[in-house]
């Protein structure tokens, strides 16, 4: 979120629009170092899963609110920036 976040709005400032790639690119490089962190977290998490032997719902209700809520979070408004980045008034001006 941060990249993607930092370039759009040095776009914006800049009065720059960006094509769909360029605006877009930045949000799937945050997708793939979430991605990462989440594979890195893994091997912990179930390490602690198991050795607090947690109940599958716990388990469940644990990588909902550690892993999926703040991956989607981050995604979306990644997406957010990059659709604001593109964005362009009827008038021609940017907003």
């Amino acid at each position: 979120m941060i990249l993607s976040r930092t370039l759009a709005r040095a776009r914006i400032a800049r009065g720059e629009r960006p094509g769909w790639a360029a605006a877009y690119v930045p949000v799937a490089l945050d997708a793939a170092c979430l991605a990462v962190v989440f594979v890195l977290v893994w091997g912990p998490f179930t390490t602690l899963a198991e050795t607090f032997n947690l109940p599958l719902w716990a388990t469940i209700t644990a990588l909902l609110a550690l892993g999926f809520i703040p991956i989607q979070a981050v995604l979306i408004f990644s997406s957010l920036w990059a659709a604001k980045s593109r964005y362009r008034d009827e008038d021609g001006n940017k907003s």
